[in-house]
């Protein structure tokens, strides 16, 4: 058996999950307006001693890598390698998009979408196919306008949109422009959108047993996008040349 401590800081969702295998032993969701760097050290202390459980006796860190908020990502994979690197633990990125799958209750028979809301009226998105339980990725995580991904998921082979899922809280945020232009499409329910730390220990997990790295260096933030900061520097500094 496994335990395995998590950790999901790409939104403004804080979550850290101790998971044993399957089993949820404890976990936090919070919707701390990004706050990370000062929750999440006392929400892995808090979480431990609820669970009886040291660091010492964690087999596996997980944290979500991206794409998302990129001061969450920062501070996400900044404090799990820290704690790899204190503990001698391994570790392992893993999708927020991967992991966001493992929250619908029921993959569709076809095509699910994981999207999440990048602001700037777009999307950080990536679609995967299911056939026998078994997911594929099909489009790469991407941040792109909604009308870009329904473009996108409409040159995908046997589409059709009654085989189509959607979650996350890109999802929930532009759903009206998906019912309206595919009124068949499947939507996940709002509370599945949130991204979760026991989802990030399962994608782990999975993860872990084909072999991939736990080398904690080899752990870094996918942004998919320049910030919002670097692209009013470079305006700037294009200003200035002018």
């Amino acid at each position: 058996m496994s335990l395995v401590l998590a950790a999901d800081t790409s939104t403004a969702t804080n979550s850290v999950a101790l998971c044993r295998d399957s089993e949820i032993l404890a976990e936090t969701v919070l919707a701390g307006g990004r706050l990370h760097s000062e929750r999440l050290i006392p929400t892995i202390d808090w979480l431990l001693s609820e669970a009886h459980v040291t660091l010492s006796e964690i087999d596996l860190l997980a944290v979500s890598i991206g794409p998302g908020s990129f001061t969450g990502l920062r501070i996400g994979a900044a404090t799990w390698k820290g704690l790899a690197l204190a503990n001698g633990l391994p570790l392992i990125g893993v999708p927020t998009l991967d992991a966001l799958t493992r929250l619908s209750a029921f993959p569709p028979p076809g095509y699910l979408a994981a999207v999440l809301d990048a602001r700037m009226k777009e999307v950080f998105a990536a679609v995967y196919r299911y056939e026998s339980g078994v997911r594929q990725e099909v489009i790469a995580p991407c941040a792109c306008s909604p009308e870009d991904l329904i473009a996108r998921i409409e040159q995908l082979p046997d589409f059709a949109p009654q085989s189509l899922g959607l979650v996350g809280d890109g999802a929930t945020l532009y759903r009206e422009r998906f019912q309206s232009h595919w009124p068949t499409v499947l939507l996940a329910e709002p509370t599945l959108g949130i991204p979760r730390a026991s989802a990030v220990a399962q994608e782990a997990l999975a993860l872990h047993a084909t072999g991939v790295t736990t080398d904690g260096g080899d752990v870094n933030p996918v942004y998919l996008r320049k910030s919002q900061a670097e692209v009013n520097r470079e305006k700037k500094q294009a200003s200035s040349a002018t």
